[in-house]
């Protein structure tokens, strides 16, 4: 017997995070959410900046978050955003990633792919389990 999307992603959220979590930045809504909220801690704090997992669906097909009640039961803030409201701070951001990224404090992960023939797996790398990081195609 095989379990549903939702328990695959907490018992997978139990491993990785034992002592539950704190903060959770959402981009991607729907079950994860959903299982991020099973296993939020008191006063876990949740920014969203986006739901991808429902763009693609009108607006009647798309899934509900069936637990909010522990939004109230563990007193956990969640708070929407868009990127544009912050635009006049990125000088400062960028400057403070820099700094982190010299100390070592943020790494990051990107794959490169060479040439123009190579276009077709580079993109078909973003929608497969095969790419970790930012992809990109030097021609």
């Amino acid at each position: 017997m095989s379990c549903g999307p939702e328990l695959e992603y907490v018992s997978g959220l139990f491993g990785y995070f034992p002592n539950g979590i704190d903060v959770y930045f959402d981009n991607v809504g729907g079950n994860m959410l959903e299982a991020v909220l099973n296993h939020v801690n008191n006063g876990a704090r949740i920014p969203v900046c986006g739901m991808i997992s429902q763009y693609s669906k009108i607006w009647t097909e798309r899934e509900g978050v069936r637990n909010l009640l522990n939004l109230v039961g563990k007193e956990v803030r969640v708070e929407g955003f868009m990127i544009g409201s912050y635009l006049h701070r990125f000088g400062d951001f960028a400057k403070e990633m820099q700094g982190y990224i010299k100390e070592g404090k943020i790494s990051f992960k990107h794959k490169i792919y060479h040439g123009i023939e190579s276009f077709l797996e580079g993109i078909a790398s973003m929608f497969s389990s095969t790419n970790t990081g930012k992809v990109i195609l030097q021609i």
